[in-house]
């Protein structure tokens, strides 16, 4: 059997690729990571952008393809930097001994409830190669 294919007069050549071809090509494939990953866009931007015939399927699974973007939620806050968190520490450190006083401490979690207007609910296509996104208001 072996010897039949090492003989075989013509050359093997794999059977060609069956199926509906590709709308997009490589190039157009990075042209549409790039486009979700640095300058933010959203599949329906990205589909009015591009000047293919596209839909906004096929470039929802063109960005899921790369392998390095994921739809995230914008972080509501900054992250926090390294001195916020030794000023934290710190404060921990000084509280820690205070036993029976805390019984006298109020934490207020009071939070003002917007129903009129948008949650704040931003999601964008994060690159995880990239620091997270955020955004902040008061």
């Amino acid at each position: 059997m072996i010897y039949r294919v090492l003989t075989r007069k013509t050359p093997y050549k794999p059977k060609s690729r069956s199926g509906r071809p590709r709308v997009t090509d490589i190039r157009s494939d990075r042209q549409i990571q790039r486009m979700a990953s640095s300058q933010k866009m959203s599949v329906r931007e990205i589909t009015g952008a591009s000047r293919l015939q596209i839909s906004n399927n096929t470039v929802h699974s063109r960005i899921i393809e790369s392998g390095y973007m994921i739809h995230a939620k914008m972080a509501r806050r900054l992250p926090l930097s390294k001195l916020h968190i030794s000023k934290r520490l710190q404060w921990a450190r000084i509280h820690m001994s205070y036993g029976d006083k805390w019984m006298a401490i109020l934490f207020s979690d009071e939070r003002k409830w917007n129903l009129d207007g948008p949650d704040g609910n931003i999601k964008y296509w994060h690159d995880l190669r990239k620091e997270p996104g955020s955004f902040f208001s008061r």
